[in-house]
Parts: C-alpha cells; structure tokens; sequence
C-alpha cells in the first residue's frame, strides 16, 4: 500500500471481470444484493435526514406560531375566568362557562406542559388535574386487570355446570391433554435427517458469524496503525479502524465488505478470487441485511413516526409545500384567536357563543 497517497473513496463491492456474462450464478446475486443493499442504505439516510431537517424546521419556523397560539389560549381562559365573575350570566351559562374553562386549561396542561394552569382547571373542575390523571391511571390498570380475569379458568369453569356436563367436559380435558403429550413425544423423535438438517443449520449459522469476524479481523490487520511511520496514513488507518469497528459492531456486514473491497484493490487483489463457498456465506449474512434495511424503512410508512413523516418530510421540494401549508394553517388559527379575544372583550358575545 502506498504511503504517499490515501485510499480511494469507498464504493460499492462488486465482482466484476472482463465478460459480465461469464459471472457465475453466485457472483450475480452477489452484485445485486450488494447493489440493492447500497440503495436501501441511501434510501435510509435520506429520510432519516429528511426527519433530521424537519424537526430542525419545526422548531425555527413552527415552533413560534404555536407558542404565539399557546400564549393566546392562555389568555382566553383567563378571559374567560373574568367573564364568569360578571352577574349577566345565568345559571346555566356559567355551567357552560366553567366546562369551557376546564376543557381549555386542561389541554394547555396535558398537551402542552403548562403546568401554571392547574390552579385555573382546579377552581372549575368538578375534579382536580390530580384527581383525574389518578383515576385514568386508575382506569388503565383496571382494565389491564380485567383482561387477565377474562381468561378462563378450566377449573373452575366446571363449578358452573351440570353433572353430566362436568364429567363430559374432563373427558375433553384428559383427551386434549393426551394429544398433546402424543405431539410432545413425537416431536422427541426426531429422525436422523432431521437431526442432520439442524446441526447443518447451526453450522452455517456459525459459519456465517465465523465469514463476519474474518473480514473484521483481514481488515484490522491491514489498518494496525503501530508499524506505520507515515503521520499522515497513520491517522487515517486509526480514523478507518474506528469504522471497522463500528460496522462489525453494528452487523453492517456490507460496509465491511465495502471497505475490505478498497483495501483488496490496493494490494492488486479481486473479489472474483473468493472462493463459492466463502461467497455463498457473504451472500447470506447480505440477503439477512437486505431484509433488516426492508423493516427500518417500513417504519417510516406503518412505524411510530410514520405520521410525522408523512405531514413535514419527502423531498426539499415536498417539505417545503408542506411547511408552507402548515404555516399558513398555524397563522390562521393565531389570527382567529386574536379575533376570538378582540370580540370576547364584550360579554354579551360570550353569551352568544355559549349558546
């Protein structure tokens, strides 16, 4: 390796000889996995940095209407907790009036954290914040209490019924029972041929860790940096060792595979070397890590986060329409709060609106 010059950028392993037509069967799925692996990888980073960007775009561009908005709802509850001291309200408005308040300050507190409205919800509420978080913590872990003890018991199912049934239903107990020992023993007896296909499995699961861990330790040796005199290479071997170590760690068998791919190319080596049955293994653990890469992305359509993803990210041209969008829809609404409050000074229009 020359000491002189760094390594060429990282590409993707493929297996290539003069004639592509003479590339065996192996060595194809070999270059289409590696190359779909790749694409999968860019697909990833993309929306992952489409995410990124996002909540970068939320917090600078969104971030300040909402906060506007939240500033706006505060001052209508307190509006309105004035209004409900005035003697034109009847009975049945200042009902009305109290359900606004509490319905009003109770979202500010549970969905936007503002705890300095729990004393205004509490003055209302037919039951404090405190109170009704208990009693929906309460709620869930009697729920979660109920779905165990719909379980039927099989013995005390029995206390229900008649005689007869009783008997005839251990009957159907004992022989549910004896079928499933039957299952248990033959499942024990496994024949020789099975018992080769597992340990046949195992080794190749083995093998596959064993093809993994051989690639980290070629290319560790390659990148030992203590022999290398060059200040320059030097730094680069430790930078480059520190991504071996992160992509064997990681199981990212296809950036092992990329980057023993430049070290092979520098000692005049070729991936068409490689024996079938070591590729065969490659091949696996890579098919393994198509599928891996296939789920992360079907996180972004069915995931946690796939509503997000869907309302802010896509392309630089997509998420800007849909920031545009969202803008225009935030600073809507802050206006209309704005005329809501400029309006509801007068309490006679309060008393329309509780209408």
């Amino acid at each position: 390796m020359s000491q002189n010059n760094t390594p060429s950028p990282l590409r993707i392993p493929q297996i290539s000889i003069q004639d592509k037509s003479k590339l065996s069967k192996l060595q194809q799925e070999f270059n289409q996995k590696t190359t779909l692996i790749d694409q999968l990888k860019q697909d990833l980073a993309a929306k992952r940095e489409s995410m990124n960007l996002a909540q970068k775009r939320i917090e600078k561009e969104l971030r300040p209407i909402i906060k506007q908005q939240l500033e706006k709802r505060v001052e209508l509850a307190k509006l309105l907790d004035e209004a409900y001291a005035l003697p034109i309200f009847s009975f049945r408005e200042k009902e009305k009036l109290a359900a606004l308040i509490e319905n009003i300050t109770f979202d500010l507190i549970v969905n936007y954290e503002r705890r300095d409205m729990v004393e205004l919800h509490d003055r209302y509420a037919e039951f404090t914040y405190a109170e009704r978080i208990a009693y929906i913590k309460e709620d869930e872990e009697d729920l979660d209490k109920t779905i165990v003890d719909d379980v039927p018991d099989a013995d005390n199912t029995f206390e229900d019924l008649d005689e007869f049934e009783r008997i005839q239903a251990q009957l159907d107990r004992e022989m549910e029972k004896r079928e499933q020992e039957k299952q248990n023993r033959q499942k024990g007896r496994k024949t020789k041929a099975q018992l080769a296909k597992e340990a046949q499995a195992k080794a190749e699961l083995n093998n596959i860790s064993k093809a993994s861990r051989r690639v980290y330790t070629e290319l560790a040796k390659l990148l030992h940096p203590d022999k290398e005199r060059d200040e320059t290479m030097r730094a680069w071997k430790e930078e480059a060792m520190k991504r071996v170590t992160q992509a064997y760690h990681q199981d990212d068998f296809f950036e092992l595979l990329r980057l023993q791919l430049e070290f092979m190319q520098e000692q005049g080596q070729a991936l068409d070397q490689l024996p079938d049955e070591r590729l065969e293994y490659y091949v696996k653990i890579l098919t393994e890590q198509v599928d891996e890469l296939k789920t992360e992305l079907q996180e972004f359509i069915s995931g946690p986060n796939a509503g997000f993803f869907t309302r802010f990210c896509g392309t630089p041209k997509q998420m800007d329409q849909k920031f545009k969008s969202a803008k225009e829809d935030l600073s809507h609404e802050l206006e209309q709060l704005k005329h809501n409050l400029r309006s509801l000074q007068d309490p006679q229009i309060i008393r329309v609106l509780l209408k």
